[in-house]
């Protein structure tokens, strides 16, 4: 069975880990979502929040190349972090996978796409989640 890199943040719905969703908050008093956890609202401060699934398509808001990666990136280097603006309004930071650099445009979209990622140092696997062009 898959296990989430994060169940705040991300939901498997599936045992394989192929499918998700992400997690958030939307306030009952003003209407604004955020991504993942959260104890008030970021626009009026109300605490009457509820959780909800966010879409699985988004814009590439922003972006960039990284060249030096933390300490233990499992990945490969160079990659792409890129600036998710969701149809709901919160933005997720989140790898951009399977676009090659120079085909990367603010603007274009894209989808959430989960991968297995193995754990530094011998831990067990997670699924992350990421996102590619449409």
């Amino acid at each position: 069975m898959a296990v989430s890199v994060d169940t705040r943040r991300l939901k498997l719905t599936n045992e394989e880990g192929t499918e998700g969703v992400l997690l958030g908050f939307c306030c009952q008093e003003c209407g604004i979502h955020v991504f993942g956890p959260a104890t008030f609202c970021q626009g009026c401060s109300s605490s009457n929040l509820a959780q909800v699934e966010l879409g699985k398509q988004g814009i590439l808001y922003s972006f960039t190349i990284v060249r030096i990666p933390p300490q233990g990136w499992p990945g490969d280097v160079p990659y792409v972090l890129g600036q998710i603006e969701l149809p709901e309004g919160p933005q997720v930071l989140a790898e951009v996978v399977d676009c090659p650099h120079e085909n990367l445009k603010i603007g274009m979209a894209v989808e959430l796409t989960l991968r297995l990622v193995e754990a530094a140092e011998g831990g067990s696997e997670r699924v992350v989640y990421k996102w590619r062009p449409v």
